[in-house]
């Protein structure tokens, strides 16, 4: 039986929802889109430190509602360095602060973490492993792993990696505790952080890092700062220069950061790397591509940047989702290109990563743009996200066989919906279609039902 394309229960490719253009932060439909050019020549105009900081902003959407909590970590980390008079740990443990918690996509582990001093729960060694593969992180891998480790178990490490690591366990504990309160009264907060971390738990921080943490409670500032909920005050005052995104490092950047949201769910596993893969075919296949490869697989590796806010019951719901979950699965679209459009290089990735659930017949989301409205390399993107998707299990179907997928797509294509020429690309070969949507995971397709 055919899956059904109607909005009355879930589709096979994503939830039943009517199309809502004009969503939070989307553009008026339509408008300056014709126009839009993918650039031919790509280079991130960024350096490593503030496109950590803005990618950081996906990861702080995991708990939903404990926006910039690893820009907090990351600012109180820094100023007990400070304290401590080691500026030369100030750039590590801004960069490991910022992406800590990249093992954490899960709001259910979030939520496990926000309660337990310590942990076991493996997040900690996912980060590493995630950390290990990027370059210009891969230093920092042993800092991200045992940064849950109380200080007298870190003898084994070198003296700068303990005191990074140890550096980032107080500055997350610090600002755990003073996320659970509301109250922004300054007596309150240093007794709260006294009373509950330093005084009982001192035995798990190096003893000149608790003298620290006494010293910047008694600075206004730095109370301050603890409850701060704007972004930029708590950025590096000094951007690192020196460490300018080269593409190859945005490319292994990007890598990092779609593992963690692929990892949200596990019914997503690879999905990112699989959409990437085939939009990449398709653009070479069909010499349609009008711009930089390299720019192409990097919306395609994070469009789903946002769905590190979508709450885990939403995203593995075995039925339909209903209009609250509807808005909240719909809403990472407008995430991930908000997201995205504050790195500096990053505009054209950003547009076209956020366009990816636009459908030529304008039934698509967020600006209901229609036809030549979706630049190609969106609809790229577009054909390989559900072609993917269809190639996995989800919570509410199996994976579909390759003649049904072809099926599926072809419907699709006579409802206006997708570019036939890009679905006949992928029909001519439909073990190399499926091999590329499931890149490394050495699946067998299933046999027809």
């Amino acid at each position: 039986m055919r899956p059904s394309l109607t909005s009355g229960h879930r589709s096979p490719f994503h939830a039943p929802c009517e199309a809502r253009p004009l969503l939070e932060g989307s553009s008026r439909r339509g408008e300056g889109v014709v126009s839009f050019m993918f650039p031919e020549v790509w280079s991130p105009q960024v350096g490593l430190g503030r496109a950590l900081f803005v990618l950081s902003d996906a990861l702080d959407l995991v708990g939903v509602d404990d926006v910039f909590h690893g820009k907090r970590v990351a600012w109180m980390a820094r100023h007990l360095v400070d304290t401590l008079g080691q500026p030369e740990l100030r750039q590590d443990v801004h960069h490991a602060s910022l992406v800590h918690d990249c093992g954490v996509s899960s709001t259910a582990l979030h939520g496990l973490l926000a309660r337990r001093i310590t942990s076991e729960d493996g997040h900690s060694e996912a980060g590493a492993r995630l950390v290990s593969g990027f370059g210009p992180l891969a230093h920092l891998a042993d800092v991200i792993r045992y940064h849950h480790t109380p200080w007298p178990q870190l003898r084994d490490l070198d003296e700068r990696t303990a005191k990074l690591t140890n550096l980032i366990f107080l500055a997350d504990r610090m600002d755990v505790l003073q996320a659970s309160v509301k109250t922004d009264d300054a007596g309150a907060l240093r007794r709260l952080v006294r009373e509950r971390l330093l005084n009982p738990w001192a035995r798990l921080f190096a003893p000149d890092l608790v003298d620290a943490a006494r010293m910047v409670l008694e600075e206004p500032e730095a109370l301050f700062m603890m409850r701060s909920q704007a972004r930029e005050p708590l950025t590096m005052p000094v951007e690192d220069a020196q460490r300018q995104l080269r593409p190859a490092d945005a490319r292994g950047l990007a890598l990092l950061f779609a593992q963690t949201v692929d990892a949200k769910s596990p019914f997503t596993a690879r999905h990112s790397n699989g959409v990437a893969a085939l939009a990449l075919h398709l653009a070479d296949a069909s010499g349609r591509l009008r711009g930089s490869r390299e720019a192409l697989e990097i919306a395609a590796l994070l469009h789903d940047l946002g769905k590190l806010r979508v709450p885990d019951e939403v995203l593995d719901k075995p039925g339909p989702l209903d209009a609250r979950e509807c808005t909240a699965m719909r809403r990472h679209v407008t995430e991930s290109r908000l997201i995205l459009g504050r790195i500096g290089g990053f505009e054209a990735i950003a547009r076209v990563a956020g366009m990816h659930h636009e459908l030529l017949d304008g039934s698509g989301y967020p600006d209901g743009l229609r036809g030549e409205e979706i630049p190609i390399e969106a609809q790229f993107i577009t054909v390989a996200d559900i072609f993917q998707a269809l190639a996995q299990d989800r919570p509410y179907r199996k994976a579909l066989a390759p003649r049904q997928i072809l099926a599926v797509l072809e419907g699709i294509v006579r409802a206006g919906r997708l570019d036939g020429g890009l679905v006949r690309i992928l029909a001519e070969d439909m073990e190399l279609s499926w091999g590329l949507a499931r890149v490394g995971e050495h699946s067998v397709a299933p046999a027809a039902a």
